[in-house]
């Protein structure tokens, strides 16, 4: 490949990444718009800390222990 052709493909190449970064630009600026971001209270964020430290254990419960602690009701 000649150098002016190599120049081409490089060209192009750092076009082709400029468009991606303002692509990923736009579809970062739609989910934040889109998807809503819901704030944990303090509680909320004690328990999802300890799940994680289960989860990371390999510890787990039982789904009817789960769902009594939330007051849902099992289906058939």
């Amino acid at each position: 490949m000649t150098e002016a052709g190599l120049e081409k493909v490089y060209t192009e190449m750092k076009r082709v990444r400029i468009e991606l970064k303002s692509i990923e630009r736009t579809l970062e600026s739609l989910a934040e718009s889109l998807i809503p971001q819901e704030k944990a209270s303090p509680e909320e964020m004690k328990e999802l800390e300890s799940l994680r430290r289960e989860a990371e254990c390999g510890d787990c419960i039982p789904l009817e222990e789960v769902l009594k602690k939330h007051g849902v009701k099992k289906c058939a």
